[in-house]
């Protein structure tokens, strides 16, 4: 460990990943983070951070030194006993019988991400493109009917995005919804300033996760597919799984798929909203314009950076950036701050779709997120879309971001629309 020199403010007075405040508007930190505490220690909570580009990309791309295993297993915590009120934040990711893609390692690792790039695949994204764009023309439609104003967050985006994981999973819109209902609690129960992360509401997470559970194992014993959607791959895994260890492993594949492709896709939409459609001229942003969507859809997520933090624990010890880690040290790796460092993004605080460097925002190495083809199809369709049913968006008041220890998106971002 370093200390920090006499004239320098210890990296924990910069950067608090337990304040609530610094989570939802962390770009300042970040940016005197990278520029003074590259790779630092947050002595009060025991836990590292690491907000370079460079170093971030090295850590996610050497898994036998860096373990998601371990940082997400059975055990996994970020513990603070400062406030009058402790606040434990379970980073867990794994079942009393395995793990999921983000929480193994090694053959296990490749074996499920296998599974997972299987249900992500081109011929699933072409099977569910036509029930995606349907999903879209219909939640328009309705928040036409409803009148000029609606909230991109709860009328738009977790429609949509609950709808189009479901779709290309395979379930059907009742399990859909018990999960977009567990999904949006559990990212409340990873967020320091709310009251789901506390130790007294420890049993209400525990029924929320109990009910999805649930729900997932009536779906799958019942082997319901979706009309118009492609095959339930996953029905047909519960039915070939030997034993309860290897029915727990799809069980979890299905929480953590469908809670990774909801909470991006919905953190994405608003971003891309945000940055390139509301209170802006209407070609920049829109198919007729000169932006090709590819690159709109990847600049909106570098910006966004839905996931703005993941964790690996150090196999040994390692050394990061030139700074000594112990073995067993848990690295929280700001990949929000890594898409904004200026050693690697030129002016990087301001939106320029077609950048040649590649972004963190999917992560790096054997982890790095399948979801980029789902992302680009619905927020494709969703701009088009908008481009065909509006003639312009506008903001109004009542914007509120909202953002936990792993992931940043908005709660509300209330609109008014003129229609076409």
């Amino acid at each position: 460990m370093t200390a920090a020199a006499p004239d320098r403010v210890p990296a924990i007075e910069i950067f608090d990943p337990m304040c609530p405040a610094v989570l939802k508007d962390p770009y300042a930190a970040y940016r005197e983070l990278r520029d003074h505490h590259p790779v630092a220690l947050l002595e009060p909570l025991g836990l590292w951070v690491v907000s370079r580009y460079e170093h971030a990309r090295d850590v996610l791309g050497a898994p036998d030194a860096f373990s998601a295993a371990l940082a997400f297993g059975k055990d996994s915590s970020i513990t603070d006993t400062r406030g009058a009120e402790p606040r434990r934040l379970n980073l867990r990711f794994a079942g009393d019988a395995g793990g999921v893609v983000s929480s193994t390692d090694g053959e296990t690792h490749t074996r499920l991400r296998r599974t997972v790039a299987g249900l992500l695949s081109k011929p699933r994204l072409d099977a569910a493109e036509a029930a995606i764009a349907d999903r879209v023309d219909r939640v328009l439609a309705e928040l036409a009917g409803g009148g000029e104003r609606f909230d991109v967050v709860e009328g738009l985006a977790k429609p949509v995005a609950a709808r189009a994981i479901g779709v290309l999973m395979g379930l059907d819109e009742d399990v859909t919804r018990v999960l977009a209902r567990w999904a949006d609690l559990t990212a409340r129960a990873l967020d320091p300033g709310d009251e789901l992360s506390t130790a007294a509401a420890g049993p209400r997470v525990m029924r929320s996760n109990l009910a999805s559970f649930r729900a997932v194992t009536a779906f799958l014993n019942s082997a319901r597919g979706v009309p118009g959607g492609p095959p339930n791959v996953l029905a047909h895994s519960w039915q070939e799984a030997a034993g309860p260890a290897a029915r727990e492993e799809v069980i979890l594949a299905i929480l953590q798929l469908f809670q990774a492709g909801y909470e991006t896709i919905v953190s994405a939409v608003c971003h891309l909203m945000a940055a390139f459609v509301i209170d802006g001229p209407r070609t920049p942003g829109f198919p007729d314009g000169p932006v090709p969507a590819p690159d709109l859809v990847d600049e909106a997520v570098r910006l966004a950076s839905p996931v703005r933090a993941t964790f690996r624990t150090a196999v040994g010890p390692r050394t990061v950036g030139g700074v000594p880690l112990p073995d067993g040290a848990m690295v929280m790796v700001l990949l929000g701050s890594a898409n904004r460092d200026e050693r690697v993004f030129e002016d990087p605080d301001r939106p320029r779709p077609g950048r040649p460097t590649t972004h963190l925002a999917f992560g790096a190495g054997p982890h790095r997120c399948l979801g980029r083809m789902l992302a680009q199809l619905e927020l494709r369709h969703i701009v088009g879309a908008l481009a065909a049913r509006t003639r312009s968006i506008s903001s109004i008041e009542g914007a509120r971001v909202g953002a936990n220890i792993l992931k940043a998106g908005y709660d509300h971002l209330p609109v008014s629309v003129e229609w076409r």
